[in-house]
């Protein structure tokens, strides 16, 4: 062991040779390393989290539906038969105050309030004695996605939605 003065720092703790890294930085292969491992990371995640959304925001849409449902149960409670202003496919606007101000019978859904219109579009049709209410995707939403539930309480989902029964 050299004790000499210049030596004087590696008294206590190994020297530094020529080998060794002085500065403990990341190589530039250690960091392109770590970014191809979170590009797969992201590859796998970003679909499965897209996927987990859509199903999520057509979940939603079938409380909707069902809030629909209950609206047209409730005029037929009412009145013994649904009402038939209806007969070919209606869009119902979301907002309420968009509904009294457009064509008759639109008060029928006064007191429903869409959760996902921002998602989808809501149609109904009705005879006396049926309805059928619809939500197809918009926007963001795949086109695709349509459920549909009648009085009967069939309901049906495309899968584009997630899922294929609710």
């Amino acid at each position: 062991m050299n004790f000499s003065l210049s030596r004087a720092p590696c008294l206590f703790a190994p020297c530094p040779t020529q080998r060794q890294r002085v500065n403990g930085g990341f190589t530039l292969i250690e960091l392109m390393i770590v970014v191809a491992i979170l590009g797969i990371l992201a590859a796998i995640a970003y679909p499965s989290y897209q996927s987990y959304v859509t199903k999520s925001r057509a979940q939603a849409a079938t409380s909707d539906l069902v809030g629909m449902a209950l609206a047209l149960e409730n005029t037929f409670q009412k009145t013994l038969a649904y009402p038939t202003t209806y007969t070919s496919e209606t869009t119902i606007p979301a907002l309420p105050a968009d509904r009294t101000t457009a064509a008759t019978g639109l008060n029928d859904f006064s007191a429903w309030a869409p959760s996902q219109s921002s998602y989808f579009n809501y149609k109904v049709t009705t005879t006396a004695a049926t309805f059928t209410v619809k939500a197809a995707g918009k926007g963001s939403m795949s086109s695709s996605c349509v459920l549909t539930l009648t009085n009967n309480n069939v309901r049906a989902a495309a899968s584009a939605c997630g899922f294929t029964s609710w």
